[in-house]
């Protein structure tokens, strides 16, 4: 029985087998060993000790394999092969009238978006060149590829020119109502503050995204490495995700789903219309936040990590403890029947789910 413990975490550690496959099939032979004698049992606990130590450390092992990749790239000398390069700006500028769209493509480079007072949009790139000491011809390169123009009510910005990194600074009249933001980068980061979209789209490869003081009904935001952060915004429905970093929301948005593979989930929301609160991760800690004035029907569950539910007037529905598996199913009614209760999930693999009303509720 052992050597198939051994075996099965062997697996798991040469990714042969996925971590929820590991899982039932220690929990399988858990159930077959129930019969064993005492001093089996006796071990249970040191044993259960080793199988979540060799999580854990799959779960390092992810963490420190990106972390190395991310820095090579990031630390990698683009100008050591040509050994020269050459650095300028550029500005341009278009009137806001009639865009209702932003479309953006960067493979290599930062976007930042700022609110403005003026009547048009404004790009400002920061633009290195690699292979190239003349920024009179980087500059005619640079222009010759650059993508800045209206498109019936959209405004479509991109440089997918591989020896350059292009960081653009967009200033964004407040004054006009737009539809959508889209931003697709390949290494780099995106910060969206100060400025409402009704669909927010953003998605890198490497790099974090950030959000402040926005509105929005919608948005999608995906990163491979990198974290996802949002603060005072409001919104419908908000689906956050990250494979390697932390994914942290606070404001009053209504639905959530929010994944991090190796990152700590928080998702905290202040909105007495709240739906639905989803957060899943598979090594970090779980925190959901929402005010207490709510109808709950929830759900948290570990497999290794503790389950901290604190909320004093709710029922627990039901309690579940088995091997490698831990689940607890509350609710609770309020006096509006009428109104839909909040939705709650919580999940971690190895780290601690946790489950609490707003501060402010508290006091």
């Amino acid at each position: 029985m052992q050597n198939e413990r051994i075996r099965i975490l062997t697996m798991l550690e040469e990714g042969k087998i996925t971590a929820d496959e590991a899982l039932k099939l220690l929990e399988a032979m858990g159930k077959e060993s129930e019969q064993g004698t005492a001093e089996e049992n006796s071990s249970a606990d040191a044993f259960f000790e080793d199988i979540r130590k060799e999580f854990v450390t799959a779960g390092d092992r992810f963490m420190q394999f990106m972390d190395t990749a991310v820095h090579r790239v990031k630390k990698f000398d683009f100008e050591a092969p040509f050994s020269k390069s050459v650095s300028f700006t550029h500005t341009e500028s278009k009137s806001v009238e009639d865009i209702e769209e932003i479309i953006i493509h960067i493979d290599h480079g930062t976007v930042k978006v700022h609110p403005s007072d003026n009547d048009e949009i404004m790009a400002k790139f920061s633009v290195k060149h690699f292979n190239n000491d003349s920024e009179a011809d980087a500059l005619s390169q640079f222009l010759e590829k650059l993508l800045f123009v209206k498109d019936g009510n959209k405004l479509r910005i991109g440089s997918d020119l591989k020896m350059l990194q292009v960081n653009v600074d967009l200033y964004v009249p407040t004054a006009t109502p737009y539809s959508k933001l889209s931003v697709r980068l390949v290494n780099g980061g995106c910060s969206v503050d100060g400025v409402d979209f009704k669909d927010l789209r953003i998605r890198t490869a490497n790099g974090k995204i950030e959000c402040a003081d926005s509105k929005f009904d919608e948005a999608k935001l995906e990163t491979a490495n990198g974290m996802v952060r949002l603060l005072k915004v409001t919104g419908e429905k908000l689906e956050a995700e990250t494979l390697n970093g932390r994914v942290y929301v606070d404001g009053a948005v209504n639905d959530v789903d929010a994944k991090s593979l190796n990152g700590n989930v928080t998702l905290t929301t202040s909105s007495p219309d709240a739906k639905r609160l989803e957060a899943k991760s598979i090594s970090g800690t779980v925190e959901i936040y929402f005010p207490s004035s709510l109808g709950l029907k929830g759900e948290i569950s570990s497999n290794m990590g503790k389950l901290d539910l604190r909320l004093n007037d709710v029922s627990r529905v039901e309690e579940q403890e088995q091997f490698l598996h831990r689940t607890i199913r509350f609710s609770k009614n309020v006096e509006d029947a009428t109104k839909e209760p909040l939705h709650v999930t919580g999940e971690s693999k190895t780290g601690t789910v946790m489950v609490r009303y707003n501060s402010v509720d508290m006091d």
